[in-house]
């Protein structure tokens, strides 16, 4: 099964890179409980590769993930694929693949999608709703982290 969802925003590339780089901390997604960059490289290509760990947490629910994400600054796009490490013994048995890219339109939009696949049909009907709140509150957020970096221009 896949989940897929799109959307533009209405700022330039590198802005939208720096909102999605500051979302956290944020109230909107408060289980985030810890984000560190473990490792970065610029490769051959003059691609910059970073690894990210991600620990979010609610109530005794947690999970370990790790964020694989390359920016190509030639052609102004990231793309991120994230990896679950581990998790506690509640958390669902989620072994799908969560895939963004951020790819630039033109000086004024940038386009945004995720794709959410390899997941049990099981899970399929519960995760559609989580994921459409979780796109949407990201947007929210990297939004308006893009009015707060145009504002202290």
């Amino acid at each position: 099964m896949q989940i897929h969802s799109e959307y533009t925003f209405n700022f330039d590339w590198e802005t939208v890179i720096k909102g999605f780089w500051r979302k956290y901390p944020c109230k909107e997604f408060d289980f985030i409980q810890f984000n560190q960059v473990v490792d970065m490289i610029v490769d051959d290509d003059n691609k910059m590769q970073i690894k990210r760990i991600v620990y979010a947490r609610k109530f005794a629910i947690w999970c370990l993930t790790l964020e694989d994400i390359t920016f190509d600054l030639e052609n102004r796009s990231m793309q991120m694929k994230t990896k679950l490490l581990k998790s506690c013994k509640f958390y669902p048995n989620l072994t799908g693949d969560e895939s963004i890219i951020y790819k630039s339109i033109d000086n004024q939009h940038t386009h945004y999608s995720k794709l959410l696949s390899n997941f049990h049909q099981g899970f399929f009907t519960k995760l559609l709703s989580q994921f459409n709140n979780s796109f949407k509150k990201g947007i929210d957020v990297v939004e308006a982290r893009c009015r707060e970096l145009q504002n202290n221009k």
